[in-house]
């Protein structure tokens, strides 16, 4: 099709029209791929990422006021499920890599060395003392990376189970940590 976006948007949106999504599809995916993995450095989570921006696209097809070029609207909607993605992965295990990865202007001391340890004695025993359910919707969604929609399907139980067990979890992360800040 050599149609302009705004005339493929609008057969998606007036006619239903799965070849006009395809198009545009085709027109874009790649270079959102591009800034996904950019911000992600992960193949799969910036696909999911891409792959949420494009259903959301069609299932929301009829009620989209797009104001501004396609494109940016498609690159505006990247960011927020990229942020939002880094935001439900965020976790100090996963990121300390990162971290540890930063020059240090002064060699830790021992005391240093002594306090992480602590900490992460803590959380470790703290993670151990959950309840069973908790204990692995916790490991598989701060652990594993896996979203509530993920750790809900893999453990065949709610979403909104899944958010009050990692609440619940977090908020007893959060009681015996207190005393570190």
């Amino acid at each position: 099709m050599d149609l302009s976006d705004s005339a493929l948007l609008e057969r998606m949106q007036l006619l239903d029209d799965r070849a006009a999504f395809d198009e545009l599809y085709h027109r874009y995916w790649e270079r959102l791929y591009i800034a996904a993995y950019a911000r992600l450095k992960n193949e799969a989570d910036a696909k999911d990422c891409l792959q949420e921006v494009f259903v959301a696209l069609w299932h929301k097809r009829k009620a989209i006021v797009i104001r501004e070029q396609l494109d940016a609207y498609l690159f505006v909607s990247l960011k927020y499920r990229v942020l939002n993605h880094l935001r439900n992965h965020n976790n100090y295990l996963k990121h300390l890599d990162v971290f540890s990865a930063f020059p240090h202007p002064i060699l830790p001391s021992a005391d240093d060395h002594l306090f992480l340890a602590e900490i992460q004695q803590v959380i470790s025993k703290t993670i151990a003392d959950m309840p069973e359910k908790m204990k692995e919707v916790y490991l598989l969604s701060r652990r594993d990376g896996l979203s509530v929609q993920e750790t809900a399907t893999r453990l065949d139980i709610s979403q909104q189970t899944v958010k009050n067990q990692l609440t619940s979890a977090l908020k007893r992360l959060k009681e015996r940590l207190g005393n570190y800040q």
